[in-house]
This record gives C-alpha cells, sequence and structure tokens, in this order.
C-alpha cells in the first residue's frame, strides 16, 4: 500500500469503496484511538469524518496511520490501512539576499531545517550565470559531519585554488531540499555578485541595489521594485516609490537615479520622470528620458529626442534648450556644478554652452560633451572613428587624439585633468591630458580599455584630484596614473567612483572603499540592521560562525500594505522562505499544520487512497 498523503485542517475525511459477495453488513474506521463508523452513500462507497479535537491535544508531526475494517453479512472481514502525514515542509536558511556581493572572507552557506520528526534528506543549491553554473549538495549519505541530526548543511568551499564560485558574475541563486516526502521546498534568490579581489573593503549596504550614492546617503532599489533613499548614519529609510511591473513597463534594470541636494530625481519603469524635493514627490515629465542631473538642475528629453528642457528641481520649471521636429538625434548634456549646460545633437557641428555660445566644429556625429566648470571636452564620430576635443577655459582647442569606437563614453574631464581613449593603431589606449596640459598614455593591453561609466555621471567618477585614472580591461577594474603600471583593484562588476578623497566602488548593494596597494581583507563596517522594533535581532555579521548555523530565519513579516512602503530596514544575516511581500512562508515561519503549496489536500488524498482498496476476503473471523 502506498504512503505519502498528508493531513490538513482539523478532519481528516475517509471514504472507501467494499464489497462482498454475500453483501456489507458494518465498515469501521479507527485513527489515533478514534473509531468512527463510515456511512454507505449512492454511488456505492462508505464515507466518514475523524475530528482532530476529539483527540483532546494536537496531533504531533509525522506519520499516523488509518485502519479500515470492512464486514460482510456472513462474517467475512476486510481490513486495509493508509499512513498519512501530518507534516511541515522544511525551513531553509541561508546567508545572502537579493543584491548581497560574496566577498573575500564570506563563503556561501545554507542549511535544511525539518520538523520533527521528519529529518532533512536532501540540500542543493546553484548558482547560475550566463557564464555557467554551480552547484552544492549535501545528503543524508554524503561522508561530510552534520552538527545538528537531521539537518543537513552546505557551504562554499575554500581551498588553494581560491573559492568554488568564480569572482566577477552575477548569480542567480536556487536552492531546494526535501525531507523524503511531500514535493522538494525550492526558492530562488537573485541577484548575487561574487567579487573577492583584497583590494576592496567593504564599508556599508543599502538595503536593496545602489543607484546612486555620497557621503551620507544612498539611493536604491530593493527587490519588491521599491526605491528608496538610505540615511547612511541612522540607517533610516524614506521610501519614495514602488515601481510598476509587468504589462508595458520596461524591467527593473531600466530604474536610474540620481541624488539631489533636495532629494533625489529618477527614471521609472513605465516612462515617467519624477523628483523627491524636501520630501515631496513631484512629476517631471511623462513618456521621457533623463538625460543629466547636478545639484538643482535636471536635463530630460522626449522619447523621441525632438524636445529637450532643462528643469529646477527647486521651482518645478522648465526651459527649453532644443526642439527639432523629426531629429535623428541622440540629444546629449553635461552640468556643471554651476548649473551651465552644455549639449551637442546630430543637427549641430559645435557643442552648444550658455548663452548659445558654440565650441568646436567638426566632421561627424557630435557625441555627449562633458564638463567639469572649467574645461569642456567632445568627441566627434564620422562612422570609422571617435576624434576628442578639449576646450580650456583660456578658450584653446586640444586636439587629444582618436579611438576606433563608436561609444559616446569616452571622455572623462575633472579638476582639470582629462581622461580620453586613443588608439594605438590596434586597440584603444587610455591616456590622461595632465592639469599643466602635459599628456600621459595609462594603459598598454592588447584589448580595448573602456571607462567605467554609468547613466546620468559620464564623464565624471573615472579621475582623481590627481589624474589617477580608472578604466576598465578584460573584465578588470584598473587605476592607472602617469610614470606607473595600472593596477588591478577588483573585477568589472559594479561602478567605481572618486569622491571625497577615495575610490569606491558599488556592486549590488554594497559600498566598498578600495585599499592600498598592500591590500586589505574585505570586512564589512556597518550593516544594515533590522531594529527591535522590526521584530527581529540585530546583525552585524555577513557570514556564520562556529560548527552551527544561526538558527531560524529572522525575517519579520512585513504587516503594511503593499503601497504603504514602511520605513524600514531589513537586512540580515541569515535568510529564510519569502512570500512576495517580504514576509515569511508557513514553511519558514514553522510549525504549521498546512502542506506546501500544490499538495493534495487531505480528504482527496484520502479518498482516492482507500476507494476501491478493500475487497472482502474469507478469513474465518466471525463479526461479533
Amino acid at each position: 500500500m502506498q504512503t505519502g498523503e498528508f493531513i490538513e485542517g482539523e478532519t481528516v475525511p475517509v471514504r472507501v469503496a467494499a464489497s462482498s459477495p454475500d453483501g456489507i453488513y458494518y465498515v469501521e474506521a479507527e485513527f489515533e484511538g478514534l473509531l468512527i463508523e463510515l456511512t454507505p452513500t449512492e454511488d456505492g462507497y462508505f464515507e466518514g469524518s475523524f475530528d482532530l479535537g476529539e483527540l483532546g491535544g494536537e496531533l504531533p508531526y509525522g506519520p499516523h496511520v488509518v485502519t479500515v475494517d470492512a464486514y460482510g453479512t456472513f462474517g467475512d472481514v476486510g481490513s486495509a490501512q493508509r499512513t498519512l502525514h501530518r507534516y511541515a515542509p522544511p525551513t531553509l536558511a541561508w546567508n545572502v539576499r537579493p543584491h548581497d556581493t560574496l566577498t573575500a572572507g564570506w563563503r556561501f552557506e545554507a542549511k535544511c531545517i525539518p520538523t520533527p520528526p521528519y529529518e532533512c534528506k536532501e540540500l542543493a543549491a546553484q548558482f547560475s550565470s550566463p557564464s555557467g553554473s554551480y552547484s552544492f549538495y549535501n545528503d543524508v549519505w554524503s561522508p561530510y559531519p552534520q552538527p545538528v541530526p537531521g539537518r543537513l548543511y552546505i557551504k562554499e568551499a575554500e581551498g588553494h585554488s581560491g573559492y568554488w564560485l568564480p569572482s566577477g558574475r552575477t548569480y542567480t541563486l536556487t536552492i531546494s531540499a526535501n525531507v523524503g516526502i511531500g514535493p522538494n521546498v525550492t526558492t530562488t534568490v537573485g541577484p548575487i555578485h561574487v567579487d573577492r579581489s583584497q583590494r576592496l573593503t567593504a564599508v556599508q549596504r543599502a538595503p536593496g541595489a545602489i543607484l546612486d550614492f555620497d557621503a551620507t546617503r544612498f539611493l536604491f532599489l530593493d527587490h519588491l521594485a521599491r526605491l528608496g533613499i538610505f540615511e547612511r548614519a541612522t540607517q533610516a529609510v524614506t521610501w519614495l516609490e514602488r515601481m510598476q511591473q509587468g504589462g508595458d513597463a520596461a524591467p527593473l534594470s531600466a530604474v536610474y537615479g540620481a541624488l539631489t541636494p533636495s532629494g533625489a530625481v529618477y527614471q521609472t519603469t513605465n516612462g515617467y520622470i519624477f523628483s523627491w524635493v524636501d520630501g515631496t514627490r513631484n512629476t517631471v515629465a511623462r513618456a521621457a528620458r533623463l538625460d543629466a542631473v547636478n545639484g538643482d538642475t535636471a536635463v530630460w528629453t522626449t522619447n523621441s529626442d525632438d524636445w529637450a528642457l532643462a528643469h529646477s528641481l527647486s521651482t518645478g520649471k522648465n526651459r527649453t534648450l532644443w526642439a527639432s521636429a523629426g531629429s535623428r538625434s541622440p540629444f546629449q548634456a553635461d552640468i556643471a556644478a554651476s548649473g551651465e549646460i552644455f549639449f551637442g545633437t546630430y543637427e549641430n557641428a559645435s557643442i552648444v554652452g550658455p548663452g548659445r555660445s558654440l565650441l568646436g566644429d567638426h566632421e561627424g556625429n557630435l557625441q555627449r560633451p562633458i564638463t567639469d566648470g572649467t574645461n569642456v571636452a567632445g568627441r566627434w564620430w564620422d562612422g570609422r572613428t571617435s576624434s576628442s576635443y578639449l576646450y580650456t577655459a583660456d578658450g584653446e582647442e586640444v586636439f587629444l587624439g582618436d579611438s576606433i569606437t563608436s561609444t559616446s563614453a569616452g571622455l572623462l574631464v575633472h579638476a582639470g585633468h582629462t581622461g580620453f581613449l586613443k588608439s594605438d593603431g590596434a586597440v584603444n589606449q587610455v591616456w590622461l591630458r595632465a592639469a599643466d596640459g602635459e599628456q600621459h598614455q595609462i594603459s598598454d593591453f592588447a584589448t580595448d580599455s573602456t571607462f567605467d561609466q554609468v547613466k546620468l555621471r559620464v564623464g565624471h567618477d573615472g579621475l582623481s584630484d590627481s589624474g589617477e585614472v580608472l578604466f576598465l580591461n578584460g573584465g578588470k577594474r584598473y587605476i592607472g596614473g602617469p610614470g606607473a603600471a595600472p593596477e588591478e583593484i577588483s573585477t568589472d562588476l559594479g561602478h567605481g567612483r572618486w569622491l571625497d578623497g577615495s575610490w569606491y566602488v558599488t556592486i549590488g548593494n554594497t559600498l566598498f572603499q578600495v585599499a592600498g596597494e598592500e591590500g586589505s581583507p574585505a570586512r564589512l563596517a556597518a550593516t544594515v540592521a533590522l531594529t527591535p522594533e522590526d521584530g527581529a535581532r540585530e546583525v552585524l555579521s555577513t557570514s556564520f560562525t562556529g560548527d552551527e548555523l544561526p538558527d531560524a530565519p529572522v525575517f519579520a513579516r512585513d504587516l503594511h500594505e503593499p503601497d504603504a512602503l514602511p520605513e524600514l530596514t531589513d537586512g540580515t544575516e541569515l535568510m529564510g522562505d519569502g512570500d512576495a511581500d517580504g514576509g515569511l512562508s508557513p514553511a519558514a515561519a514553522g510549525c504549521s499544520a498546512s502542506g506546501p503549496a500544490g499538495s493534495p489536500p487531505g480528504a482527496a488524498a484520502l479518498a482516492a487512497a482507500l476507494a476501491g482498496l478493500l475487497a472482502l476476503a474469507r478469513r474465518g473471523r466471525p463479526r461479533s
């Protein structure tokens, strides 16, 4: 007789078919000491139901046997049994969450926690990326010791050849487990990044993917599509909006934005641009594209790129910069700290500056100009090469060089220094024009080098005050300067930036500071931690310690309405199974009488299991 059905709810329905050549006199069923008579139905079955409340206490988790006896008119008797399970699926726990970055000293770990008397039989985790998949597996036959009987653990290996998960990749993590009955419990987490470069020192985590940061704040987007501003000192979160998903909305990866002195400005998935100014959300534009932001000024265009406007965040007013019906541009602009705007279009051969002043006049399509408030640089693409020019505060035009690329993100300007790409005849190398006017070749690789650029910060993040250049080559991030070989600092994940005298890299939800050339072990000096009011303990570590992993998922269920956007922080060391709104599933909450989603209902399972099994046989057992 097969087993494996589940008990759900407070009753155990029984439906059986019994037959005898001489007819059926009586059918009864017994369950945990309860005895009931099954009554005949018009379709030839016998039915009844056990009331579990009559047991005088909660039915323990585990297997339980239902016995059915059917008696024929002349003493024939037939008996059948079925094993049912009051079952709660195992809890899965792991030590990464969406947008986390596994760094040096932090290994992936997970565990399966069963509901007694069941024991975990299998636990597996798979990290999948476009470059390959990597799996961890453990079961009851594995030779590795398990600290707690009945549980299973997996931990990323660390050996002489390094960590098991290759660095420089972004993964989707799938974890599954079972206890030998019921379906596998499976959950998917992602994205998870891996960068174990020794030159990166983890400084702080945000509650989601970091879109922008400054000395005091993060602008972030979490895995529930919520955009927020995180105060780095107090860890307070101001929620701005939940992004639209589905339908005609763009994917969440299309969301971008920038912090401003009064709050933030950002592009949504449905083509809107909003600003958050001193606690108030304002609509900047619809069916539009956010092009540039600095201080109190934002530049945006219509989706057709035939109309461009400058927007004052403090007043909410727009002024037209450029309009050309049926334009074939992209329109691209840059904003100085003073608010002065420089822009380029394919229709105009010159960079247009304040007061409609013009800089340069060259063949080809003018790409995005870049300014540091003193100098202005631009590139003209003729279909084969991009020619770069610098315009100094003295009005001098300086030819920087040609690069064999059509990308507009080929210039850096900061503190009087200019970084630019220049072809050596085979590939593009990185060059620097220092503030004193001297030019220096920074890279000398056999493959193309590129600048580390992101939307709204193109041309501004890859130069230090002293003229060091940040750039990418062959999946690695480098810092180079005049007269010295470039230093590898990390993989090319995320984005690097110079801020307040230091180099930083953001990968997912983590802000890293670039350590000195001697290196520094990656650590997390400050993390996002739940406060006691959030219903969970504070955790300041990103990895399990000791032989035993921490018990129990620590996320508290979010009782707010989905659109209420509660002001909370939800970072933690140990993740548990989560529902769509961030709360725990019954498996993670533990001690649930409900079976897993998709498990067969108790009534239907038992009826199907016993129907037709009781064909009476003569056994010489008289009916009393």
